[in-house]
């Protein structure tokens, strides 16, 4: 796994409420917010968060959504993580990454599917 960003929370809540940070890859580098829907999921595959980049001119654009999953094998089972997609016109293809919590702080890490690895 490669680590492309760090998180950290912002606002009252959960940690998982409200995350900041950036990820950084060769082609892409991003400002970004995860935040919680807070509205009732209609159906059990449903996002949980919404993520937010900073375009060029400051403003927040919807790029993507992210889903809360727990964590099922290792030292941390039964711990909490975000599945993130984000996906543009401008991508080749959608990026996803996961946002595990460190401390005080998330990182987000990318790792190749094992079907696509050469």
């Amino acid at each position: 796994m490669s680590k492309i960003g760090t998180l950290k929370p912002t606002g009252p809540g959960d940690f998982w409420s409200d995350l900041r940070g950036s990820i950084r890859t060769l082609a892409f580098k991003a400002i970004i917010r995860i935040a919680a829907t807070n509205e009732p999921q209609p159906h059990t595959d449903a996002p949980t968060h919404r993520v937010y980049v900073q375009d060029p001119d400051g403003e927040q654009m919807d790029l993507g959504s992210a889903w809360s999953r727990t964590i099922n094998r290792g030292p941390n089972t039964g711990g909490t993580f975000l599945s993130v997609t984000l996906d543009d016109p401008s991508f080749p293809h959608p990026i996803n990454f996961a946002v595990f919590k460190d401390g005080e702080a998330a990182n987000a890490v990318w790792r190749r599917r094992q079907d696509q690895a050469a």
